[in-house]
């Protein structure tokens, strides 16, 4: 049989190729809608949740006259910082800002702590009731804190231990109103979304091989320096991630910083609350320190608005510089805790 017989191509192998051909134009065009539905699902949750802030950042860089134009939405017709000052001032920026920060971070430090050690424990060690233990650990992400609400008012309210403070003073502590309440309450494992955090340190750790914490007992290492000079420094994903959900969470918090700190000042989130509550009664509390060449607009409903779009931009702020630090690592430590076991 000569070489163009072979070669030859009979009306089987004709229709078999027409109908590869049918079939994977089929899958193309299949694809294809399947990709235009999903960018154009993309493209519209983005707009949801990108338009809002979209707006804000245009309304806060719109002179105060030229708000409310219908040519001056996405685009400013003159732009302007005056928003951006006049927000600062109604909020107490320069002072709470810094105050903030620090508060934040060592109630973020603190929490971070103390879910790290009991993640490690229950990771780690066995001892009775562990289960238990770790399962109301876990009910505490399920129940809201509000439940919590009274018994804790109590509970700061009247603070003691031991009897220790009544045996003394002749009366319990009255810690309402005392940042000592917030860090109290992050060191005992009741912050926000504490045992969230267990969670995902004790998932962390049971990932983690157990030769090297073997290796460091044999050479005589104990329990809290193998924790700190092994495992620590192997979980770091894990610990960035609950480091920046515990920062941000807690600036983001006015639940607690209501409950036993509301008559502070100088927290951010309370000032921009009550300033956003009210913002006719704070532009007036702040019209003797504005400059006199700006447009301040008393009175204005529409003016009023745009301070408090531009106050709530101040906010988030430094959240959005800090993740642009970290977005990297924080993705790669999410998309690893919680993910391996045993």
């Amino acid at each position: 049989m000569t070489n163009r017989a072979l070669t030859q191509k009979t009306p089987l192998d004709k229709i078999r190729l027409r109908e590869r051909r049918k079939i994977k134009a089929k899958n193309k065009a299949r694809s294809f809608v399947v990709n235009l539905f999903r960018y154009a699902l993309i493209v519209c949750l983005s707009y949801l949740i990108l338009a809002p802030i979209l707006i804000n950042i245009s309304t806060a860089f719109t002179y105060p006259q030229d708000l409310g134009l219908s040519s001056s939405v996405w685009i400013p017709n003159r732009f302007s910082l005056e928003n951006w000052h006049v927000a600062m001032l109604t909020i107490n920026y320069k002072e709470a800002l810094p105050y903030t920060i620090v508060q934040t971070a060592i109630i973020t430090l603190l929490q971070t702590l103390c879910a790290m050690l009991a993640a490690y424990s229950f990771a780690r060690l066995k001892f009775p009731g562990r289960g238990l233990l770790f399962a109301l650990v876990v009910f505490t992400i399920i129940v809201p804190p509000q439940t919590f609400m009274l018994p804790q008012y109590v509970y700061f309210r009247n603070f003691d231990f031991l009897g220790i403070f009544t045996a003394l003073t002749g009366k319990p502590l009255n810690l309402l109103g005392n940042p000592a309440s917030l860090v109290l309450i992050n060191v005992l494992g009741q912050g926000l979304k504490g045992g969230l955090f267990v969670y995902i340190f004790r998932q962390t750790y049971r990932g983690l091989p157990k030769a090297l914490e073997e290796a460091a007992y044999v050479d005589g290492a104990g329990f809290m320096r193998t924790f700190w000079g092994i495992v620590v420094p192997s979980s770091s994903s894990g610990l960035l991630t609950v480091l920046v959900l515990s920062f941000v969470w807690n600036w983001n918090d006015a639940y607690y910083i209501r409950l036993f700190d509301a008559n502070n000042t100088r927290n951010l989130m309370l000032a921009y609350t009550r300033a956003v509550g009210s913002v006719d009664e704070a532009i007036s509390r702040i019209s003797t320190q504005v400059p006199a060449h700006y447009a301040f607009l008393q009175k204005n409903p529409i003016y009023e608005a745009a301070i408090g779009k531009t106050a709530a931009l101040l906010v988030f702020l430094p959240l959005v510089i800090m993740y642009l630090f970290v977005q990297r690592r924080f993705v790669q430590g999410v998309e690893r805790s919680g993910i391996a076991g045993d």
